[in-house]
């Protein structure tokens, strides 16, 4: 029973999450990912028909971990502003240092850039449909769902880094200066 939990592919996903953090992407190739897991390739085939499969499963695990889940989340409050205070929080409660290393990688891989593509647009469209709510046109919304996300997604480029209460509070506050009606 051990055994199963340990090489579930849930866990295999995990792992790759931690491995692609520490080393990068070209460590997510299959026997380094195994001699680094300590398992033989049988493991990794006994989930995953190939490596292409892999990194699929990889990007939707990753995808519905920091988007929908987080989008859940923040869906537990009623009004748009306190939704998005949530998905802030929600934000700054998880480790999301992935999503820099995956953006370099799509750099070099363009599946990866596939997935990045629809996660972004659908970020964006959930920042949207909040301004959208809170009495903004929908151009409007959808630049500054645009301004907001380039704003927190540049800002984990810096470095030194800031902290991620810095990086919400000053993308907050830029999506604050084009929302009147918040700012009175």
């Amino acid at each position: 029973m051990k055994k199963e939990i340990k090489n579930s592919q849930l866990n295999w996903l995990e792992f790759a999450l931690k491995i692609l953090i520490k080393k990068g992407p070209d460590s997510l190739k299959i026997t380094p990912l195994c001699e680094l897991k300590g398992v033989t390739k049988g493991s990794f085939y006994h989930h995953f028909k190939n490596r292409s499969e892999f990194i699929n499963a990889l990007m939707i695990h990753w995808y519905q971990k920091m988007t929908l889940d987080f989008i859940t989340q923040a869906n537990t409050k009623a009004s748009p502003l306190d939704r998005l205070k949530k998905l802030d929080q929600v934000i700054a409660s998880h480790n999301i240092e992935a999503e820099m290393h995956i953006r370099a990688w799509a750099l070099k891989e363009q599946s990866i850039a596939a997935h990045l593509e629809k996660i972004d647009k659908q970020r964006q469209d959930y920042l949207a449909n909040c301004y959208i709510e809170l009495g903004m046109e929908k151009i409007q919304a959808q630049d500054i769902a645009l301004i907001a996300y380039a704003n927190f997604l540049g800002m984990q480029q810096i470095h030194p880094k800031p902290s991620m209460e810095t990086v919400l509070r000053v993308s907050a506050m830029a999506s604050k200066a084009f929302m009147p009606k918040l700012n009175e």
